[in-house]
C-alpha cells in the first residue's frame, strides 16, 4: 500500500492507495502556522481501519521550502564565489557574496588557484551571522575541484551546518542558475531539516516503518534522506502534485489544458503526448532564476474559497480568500457560493450561499444574476491567463531546423480538471475555450494520489573531454580519468548510465533505475594544427519523472 500526504494552500490531503485502486482518503484543514499538525491529522484520519505494517512507502508534497522562501523566513548564506574574468553579477543574485580568486575555464583547465587565505579572512568576518554556506564556481561543472578546495576551507574555518557546491545543485552550464540554486538550497536547509525530523517522528509514532519520499517540481519523487541534501528540489511541489495526479487519473492522450482548482488558486499546465511541458532553463524563486527543473505551471488567484466582494460598485473575485465559503460555514461570500446557488455543483447549504451572493448583488439583481456575474469574472480571468501561456508557448524561440520545418502549433484539444470545485468551474472553462472538458472520479483528492504514485527520479550530467583526458559528472562531484582517448559517445552514455545507478542506489531509488531516459547529447571534434586531436561529449541521463501505475476511484454509489 501506498500512502499520499498533499499540503495545499486550504486542505491537507491523504490517500492510501493499493494496486492502483484508491481505498481510502481524508480531507482536514492546513495549518498554516504549523504545517505538522494538519499532516499528522490527515495520517490519523486516513489510516482508520489501515494495516500500518502493509504500507511500502510514504510520499508528501509540502509547501514547506515554498512557505519559507515566500515568507522570507530563510536562514542568511554565506556565498562564496568564483565568477574569474569579465562578468557583473551586481542585482541579478540574492545576499551579499564574497568574490574569490581562482577559476578554471571552460574545459575544466585550472588558469588561477583559490587563496586560502581570502576564504579565511572571509569565514572571520561571517562568525555568528551565517550558519548555511554555499560556494560556486563559474566552470566547476567542467571540474568540481575548485569547488570542493573551497567547501573544504569554509568547513574548516567557518564550520557551518551546511555547504551546497553549486555543481552538485546542477549539471547545466548557467552559472547564474546555479549561483541561485545553491544559496536557496542552503537557505532552508535548516528549516526543511527541521521539518524532515519530525515528519519521521510522527511516523515513527504510528509504527510506520516505510521509507519516506519528498515530491519535486519535476513531478518525482525523491527520499527523504536525499532531499534533506537538495531541499530546494521541493519547492512547488503542489502544482506537481496535481500534474501527476492527473496523469495517474486520466493521462490525456491529446494536446491538453489541466486544470487545479484548489480553494486558493488554480494551477495551469500544459500538455501534449501524455506528458505536462516543463519550464524552460528551471523554477523562478523570488525572481531569481534557478536550475530547479521543474513542470511549466501558472497559478492563478482564483479558487473555491476566492473572497467575492464589491470595489467601488465593480465585482472582484480573489485572489484573497477570507475563511470558506458562506455555503461551507464561513462568514464572507466566495466563488463555492457562487458555483452553489447557480447549482453547479451539490454540496454545501443552498440558502448560506444564496445570502451570500444577495450580499454582494446588484440594485435589481438576483442571487442567480449575482452568481452568473462572479462565474463569468472568474472563468475570463482563467481563460485569460491560458491564453497567454498558449501565445508564450507560440512564441518560444526555435533552435533546431527540423522544429522549423516540422514544428506544430500547440493546440489544446481538451480541458481536464481536478481540485474541489472543477466539477463547477472547469466545464464553465471549457466552454470558453470551446474545448471537451473531463473531470476524473477521485478529482478532490488528485494532488495527494499524484504524491503517492510518483514515481523517484533524478539526473546526472556526464562531460568527457578526450584531449584533455578526463570526464566529469558535477552532480555527484567526480573527475575521472579516461583509460583511453578513443572514448565515443556509446561509452559515455554506458558510463552515465553506470554513474545514474549508482546514485539511485545510494539514493534508495534501485527500483526506478529502470526509468532512465536520454535527455541530450553533443559531440564535437577538439582541433589543433588542423589536426583532430579529441572530442568533446556531453549526455544528460534522467530517471523519467511519471507515476508508478494508473490510479482509480469509484465514484459513490458504485
Amino acid at each position: 500500500m501506498l500512502l499520499g500526504i498533499d499540503v495545499g494552500g486550504t486542505f491537507t490531503d491523504a490517500v492510501v492507495i493499493k494496486d492502483g485502486q484508491v481505498l481510502a482518503t481524508a480531507k482536514t484543514p492546513t495549518t498554516h502556522q504549523e504545517l505538522l499538525g494538519g499532516i499528522v491529522a490527515a495520517f490519523d484520519k486516513v489510516l482508520i481501519g489501515i494495516d500500518v505494517k502493509k504500507i511500502k512507502r510514504v510520499a508528501l508534497s509540502t509547501t514547506i521550502v515554498t512557505n519559507a522562501l515566500v515568507e522570507d523566513k530563510t536562514d542568511p548564506v554565506a556565498l562564496f564565489l568564483m565568477p574569474g574574468p569579465g562578468i557583473n553579477l551586481s542585482g541579478l543574485i540574492p545576499g551579499r557574496p564574497y568574490f574569490l580568486s581562482g577559476y578554471t575555464d571552460h574545459r575544466g583547465r585550472e588558469q588561477a588557484k583559490p587563496v586560502q587565505a581570502e576564504v579565511t579572512a572571509a569565514c572571520q568576518g561571517l562568525k555568528g551571522t551565517a550558519s548555511v554556506a554555499a560556494v560556486a564556481g563559474k566552470f566547476a561543472v567542467r571540474n568540481p575541484l575548485q569547488e570542493q578546495t573551497v567547501a573544504g576551507w569554509v568547513k574548516e574555518y567557518m564550520q557551518p551546518a551546511y555547504i551546497t557546491l553549486g555543481a552538485q545543485a546542477s549539471g547545466s552550464l548557467n552559472y547564474l542558475r546555479r549561483i541561485n540554486s545553491a544559496y536557496y538550497n542552503s537557505a532552508v536547509w535548516r528549516i526543511f531539516n527541521n521539518f524532515a525530523a519530525a515528519i519521521e517522528a510522527s511516523l515513527a509514532e504510528r509504527k510506520i516503518a516505510a521509507p519516506v519520499y519528498i515530491l519535486k517540481a519535476d513531478g518525482g519523487t525523491m527520499p527523504l534522506a536525499s532531499a534533506r541534501l537538495q531541499p530546494l528540489e521541493a519547492i512547488f511541489t503542489g502544482p506537481a502534485a496535481s500534474v501527476l495526479g492527473i496523469m495517474a487519473l486520466a493521462n490525456p492522450a491529446e494536446a491538453a489544458v489541466s486544470l487545479d482548482i484548489g480553494g486558493t488558486t488554480t494551477d495551469i499546465a500544459l500538455w501534449q503526448g501524455r506528458v505536462p511541458l516543463f519550464a524552460p532553463g528551471g523554477a523562478t524563486v523570488n525572481n531569481y532564476p534557478t536550475a530547479v527543473r521543474s513542470f511549466w505551471l501558472r497559478s492563478v488567484g482564483i479558487g473555491g474559497d476566492s473572497y467575492v466582494r464589491r470595489e467601488n460598485g465593480l465585482l472582484a473575485v480573489g485572489p484573497m480568500r477570507r475563511g470558506p465559503a458562506m455555503a461551507n460555514g464561513g462568514t464572507e461570500p466566495a466563488l463555492t457560493d457562487a458555483l452553489r446557488t447557480a447549482g453547479l455543483i451539490e454540496y454545501g447549504d443552498l440558502a448560506a450561499a444564496r445570502r451570500a451572493m444577495s450580499s454582494v448583488a446588484k440594485d435589481n439583481q438576483t442571487p442567480e444574476d449575482a452568481a452568473y456575474e462572479t462565474l463569468q469574472l472568474a472563468v475570463n480571468t482563467i481563460a485569460e491567463t491560458i491564453q497567454g501561456m498558449l501565445a508564450e508557448e507560440a512564441a518560444r524561440p526555435v533552435y533546431k531546423v527540423e522544429d522549423i520545418v516540422y514544428g506544430e502549433t500547440f493546440t489544446p484539444e481538451l480541458v481536464v480538471g481536478v481540485g474541489g470545485a472543477a466539477l463547477g468551474l472547469a466545464p464553465l472553462v471549457a466552454e470558453r475555450l470551446e474545448l471537451p472538458w473531463q473531470v476524473p472520479p477521485g478529482h478532490m483528492v488528485a494532488n495527494a494520489i499524484g504524491a503517492a504514485s510518483a514515481r523517484p527520479t533524478t539526473e546526472i550530467t556526464l562531460r568527457a573531454d578526450t584531449a584533455q583526458g578526463f570526464y566529469t559528472v558535477p552532480e555527484l562531484g567526480i573527475k575521472q580519468e579516461l583509460a583511453a582517448k578513443r572514448f565515443t559517445i556509446a561509452e559515455a552514455w554506458q558510463a552515465a548510465e553506470t554513474h545514474i545507478a549508482e546514485r539511485a542506489a545510494v539514493g534508495g531509488m534501485a527500483e526506478a533505475s529502470v526509468y532512465s531516459e536520454r535527455l541530450y547529447e553533443e559531440q564535437f571534434n577538439v582541433i589543433r594544427g588542423f589536426n583532430t586531436i579529441g572530442k568533446i561529449i556531453t549526455c544528460k541521463l534522467q530517471l523519467k519523472p511519471g507515476v508508478l501505475m494508473p490510479v482509480h476511484m469509484r465514484e459513490a454509489g458504485q
